[in-house]
This record gives C-alpha cells, structure tokens and sequence, in this order.
C-alpha cells in the first residue's frame, strides 16, 4: 500500500518501555507506603491518567487531590523514563526512511506529553514528528478510536494512506475502529496476546527491520 502518514504508539513500540509503564502504578502506590494490587499494573495500563488518578484515590482511599496524584505519578514515570528507557531497535533507521519518503508522522500516547516531548527529545527522535497527540486530551484511552482520529485529523493524510504502529491488544482494537491499516509491533508485554493480536492487526512485525 501506498503510505503518506504514520501514527507511531510511544511505548511498547518505538520505546522498550512498556514494562516500565505496568509497573509505574504500583512503584507509586509502593512511594505512599500502601501495598498494590498484584495485577494493578494489568487493570490500569489502558487507562488515561485521570482516569489513572480516579482509580488510585477511590482504591487506595489517598487523602489528596487526583492532580497531586497525577503529578506524583508523573514524577515516577519520568524518573524511570531517563533512568531506564532505550529506544527499540532499527527505529531511528525507519524514521529516517520515512522521512526520506516524505511521509508524515505523529505520536499517539497515553503518556502525559511534557514527558513524551522530553524524551524523545533525549533519545534523538522527536523531531521526526510533526505532533504528539495524547489519550488525555482526546478524552479517551487507547481502547478508544478518538485517539487516532485526532491524530491522523493533525496529520492530514488521506485515511486509506495511514499507517497506525501499535503493540497494545486494546489500542490495535481502537486504531481497527477507527478504520486504521495496523501494523502490530511485537513486545514481551503483551506477549500472551500475541496470537489474537496477530489476527486483529493487518500486518505483525517482530521488529521493524522487516519495513527496511
């Protein structure tokens, strides 16, 4: 097919990070002295950070407001960001291929974007991308499709020409309703869905040296 435009996921698919992200509710919830649910990370990796913050203070009865919450949180995620997180490999050389092409790209994330700015900064990548469009300001999680279409609105692609790059079961679903051709990237996280996940997307790659 022909392609004019790319949405890229963050983490999990241009970023070894999605690990990270399952388990940054709980490394929060641990930072308040309070012992998390064994599979919090699980119940909340979809969720967009209010809904997030909603979440831990209803569950965890935290006497403070869900915005401290939000930027407790948020301070986590960036420490483990600049601590621990690598781009994944060949990314760089198929953003340059892209580029090359002329396609247009963008970022879909669930992560707030001040942070995503900063370290694709850091890893040498954000300027490939023409705009980072985040869960929280779309109004939804990445289950919904809203996140996509305000993405490829930004892009100003035609839709048949848009590729959406995702390695999340619930976010491949979303770019599916949105009327996305979906290339699924493969991930340790979300390794025991690979098999539905390979049947819902309309390309699965191991890795993004099969696009050079």
């Amino acid at each position: 097919m022909k392609i004019s435009g790319a949405i890229f996921d963050m983490d999990g698919t241009l970023l070894d990070s999605a690990e990270m992200w399952r388990g940054a509710a709980s490394r929060y919830i641990t930072s308040l002295r309070k012992t998390p649910e064994s599979d919090l990370g699980d119940k909340t990796k979809a969720m967009t950070l209010p809904e997030l913050c909603r979440y831990l203070k209803e569950t965890y009865r935290i006497a403070t407001t869900e915005e401290k919450i939000a930027k407790g949180f948020n301070t986590i995620i960036r420490e483990d960001y600049l601590a621990s997180v690598d781009i994944k490999e060949y990314v760089p050389i198929i953003l340059e291929k892209f580029k090359q092409k002329g396609i247009q790209m963008c970022v879909a994330t669930s992560t707030d974007k001040e942070i995503a700015d900063e370290i694709l900064a850091r890893l040498g990548i954000r300027d490939y991308f023409f705009h980072i469009v985040t869960c929280e300001e779309s109004g939804g999680g990445k289950a919904d499709p809203e996140v996509f279409e305000n993405a490829h609105k930004l892009l100003g692609t035609p839709k048949e020409e848009t590729v959406v790059f995702e390695d999340g079961i619930l976010a491949i679903s979303g770019a599916k309703e949105a009327g996305f051709y979906v290339i699924a990237v493969a991930d340790e996280s979300e390794k025991e869905n690979k098999e539905e996940i390979k049947a819902l997307a309309d390309r699965y790659i191991e890795s993004f040296e099969e696009l050079l």
